[in-house]
């Protein structure tokens, strides 16, 4: 009987679900083979009780002090949504200590209100579901604990939150453990460790070393069990943590347990597993005493029990049950003293009073109280078919084997059903995070797409500078800015001096090429601030931002340089290229048009002057 983990709550396929197409069609396909068989099946023979790992009785023994407490009720709505999130934040924090209190009915119940509250956050929505899928599992309800923590794991990965994904790994590597669904819970616990290490969090790697050791238990790796929880064991060693110290070691005494269970049963020897698991969990005892956790050494004292029944010390292991079942009776956990009673009543037969052991299991089936535990039914129908059937007592006998059929059946079917709903829920979020994805990837192709064509728009296609659509979209932007700002604003006309002579001589795909490498030498000029415009044909336009007329004139002297300097004789032999500038200062309350008609005008008089110059508009009205 493995402990409680304090990972459920206070969080978080294979790791996330399988994001691998192939995994998913596997976890399809099996999803589909248990849905097909639940008619076909049968008792199952020689085979494992259906008390599935960790067993019905590990959810069922938690503590539900009586009436389970209610948490306090939320308080009325408030219509604004910053007053109304630190009261969910209070809620959270409630259905948090819900859960170290034992209060999982609470506990689940106040998650569910805050999950249904209009004003909750995504991080305040995956830490609900993180909390009730803790709550969930602790309660049984096992394929709800898968469905909430997928959904917390997805923001707690979207968001980066290691810890919280490893949390969540480790209750859903639980969960699916608990359904016997052993290859996702290993692929679980695979990205809890994966997450608790990249965290750095040794408290996080305990919890997964922990999980992982449970899970190869159940996988039949004895070996690897061992060796995972002894690394789990010496980790929780240097913690500071009486919770992982006691789990630490009543979860490896606990896979002690099986062991010696499984070689005894091969008629292998078992005493080493015996001895070495017997001292473990009475360490554990001894922390949990010191701790005065009456939950945890009711547990560690009935895995003591079962250790010291497999070494034959009857006499230690009846005086230990019925010091856990005094523990269990005093603090209310009714199916740990249920379970003890089956304890003694296997000791007795071990001792071989076998109608004394008789009587005390046909009292136990009888009990209402055991009703609801089908996993401790089978274990007593099957003692009792045994017993009364090695005492000739075969009608006795025979009427336990059919209960015992009517159970394993009911059992087997229900546990399928079960599996594969959780598997087809499992398969049906991933589904819906790939659509997700898809949409979202769909919807950021689009808008580069969008951003694609307007750039197209907005471009000169042979310079790829801002062509006029991108001048009449932008210069308004500029002088409104420059006018609210008071910043001078400089509007610098260029053209290329003698350029179709160019065309002419050396052809229009030379003439494209000073296009281009013009387009260059105004971009290196330019500032990020600045705006630079192929207006048309061979001329372009420069509009300096917060630059006055001196500075403009300094700029542009820069480039006509720049322009004469240039090895134009790359382009084609021969060639050498001017420019010839004209330049104006934007005027209080000057139209677009007037002032860019005034730069336009200095321009034709630098061509008019010689060319290769600079022409101020400056003074002209």
């Amino acid at each position: 009987m493995t402990a409680p983990d304090d990972l459920v709550a206070p969080l978080p396929a294979g790791a996330t679900v399988p994001s691998d197409p192939s995994e998913a069609d596997a976890l399809r396909s099996a999803a589909g083979l248990l849905a097909d068989g639940i008619a076909d099946l049968g008792v199952a023979d020689g085979g494992r009780d259906l008390d599935l790992p960790g067993g019905f009785v590990e959810i069922a023994d938690l503590p539900v002090p009586a009436g389970d407490a209610e948490l306090h009720q939320p308080p009325p709505m408030d219509g604004s949504a910053s007053a109304r999130r630190p009261m969910i934040d209070a809620m959270l924090d409630e259905c948090a200590q819900a859960n170290q209190d034992g209060q999982h009915h609470a506990g689940a119940a106040q998650a569910e209100l805050v999950l249904a509250d209009p004003f909750i956050t995504p991080a305040q929505e995956a830490r609900a579901r993180k909390l009730l899928s803790g709550h969930r599992l602790r309660l049984g309800e096992f394929e709800a604990s898968v469905r909430h923590g997928l959904l917390a794991l997805e923001y707690l990965t979207a968001s980066g939150d290691l810890i919280g994904q490893s949390k969540v790994h480790c209750t859903l590597a639980l969960a699916f453990h608990e359904t016997a669904l052993e290859e996702p819970a290993l692929s679980h616990v695979l990205g809890a460790l994966a997450a608790a290490r990249a965290s750095g969090s040794r408290t996080a790697e305990f919890w997964a070393l922990s999980r992982s050791s449970m899970v190869h238990q159940a996988l039949g790796d004895a070996d690897r069990s061992i060796e995972l929880g002894r690394q789990a064991l010496d980790l929780a060693d240097t913690l500071d943590d009486p919770e992982a110290a006691f789990a630490a070691r009543n979860n490896l005494g606990d896979s002690y347990l099986e062991i010696a269970h499984a070689q005894r049963a091969k008629g292998e020897d078992a005493s080493v597993a015996m001895h070495d698991g017997i001292a473990i969990i009475r360490a554990a005892i001894a922390l949990a005493v010191a701790e005065r956790h009456a939950f945890d050494e009711t547990i560690a004292r009935t895995n003591l029990v079962g250790l010291l029944i497999e070494r034959g010390e009857y006499a230690e292991a009846r005086r230990q049950a019925g010091r856990s079942k005094t523990i269990a009776i005093t603090n209310g956990y009714r199916n740990l003293a249920v379970n003890n009673d089956a304890q003694l009543a296997e000791v007795a037969r071990a001792e071989g009073r076998v109608d004394q052991a008789c009587a005390m299991m046909e009292a136990q089936v009888a009990d209402p109280s055991v009703a609801e535990d089908a996993a401790l039914k089978v274990k007593l129908h099957r003692a009792l078919y045994q017993m009364h059937q090695a005492a000739g007592r075969f009608d006795r006998a025979l009427d336990h084997h059919e209960q015992l059929h009517v159970l394993m059946l009911g059992l087997t079917r229900q546990t399928a059903g079960l599996q594969s709903r959780m598997l087809i829920n499992s398969l049906e979020i991933e589904q819906a995070r790939h659509e997700a994805q898809r949409s979202q990837l769909e919807a950021e192709m689009q808008r580069i797409r969008a951003e694609e064509l307007d750039q197209q728009a907005h471009s000169d296609p042979l310079t790829r500078l801002p062509n006029r659509r991108a001048l009449d979209r932008q210069l308004p932007e500029m002088m409104s800015s420059a006018r609210e700002r008071s910043e001078p604003l400089c509007a610098v006309m260029v053209d290329m001096d003698h350029f179709k002579q160019v065309n002419d001589e050396y052809g229009h795909a030379a003439g494209d090429r000073v296009l281009t490498t013009m387009a260059t030498i105004l971009g290196n000029t330019t500032r990020d601030t600045d705006l630079a415009v192929r207006v048309g044909g061979e001329e372009f336009l420069l509009v300096l931002g917060n630059t006055t007329i001196d500075q403009a004139v300094q700029i542009c002297e820069r480039l006509l340089g720049e322009v004469r300097n240039h090895p134009w004789g790359v382009v084609t032999t021969g060639l050498h290229c001017t420019a010839s500038v004209g330049v104006a200062l934007l005027k209080p309350g000057e139209s677009v048009s007037r002032w860019l008609g005034r730069a336009d005008a200095a321009l034709y008089e630098a061509k008019a002057s010689g060319r290769n110059r600079v022409e101020l508009a400056a003074s002209r009205a």
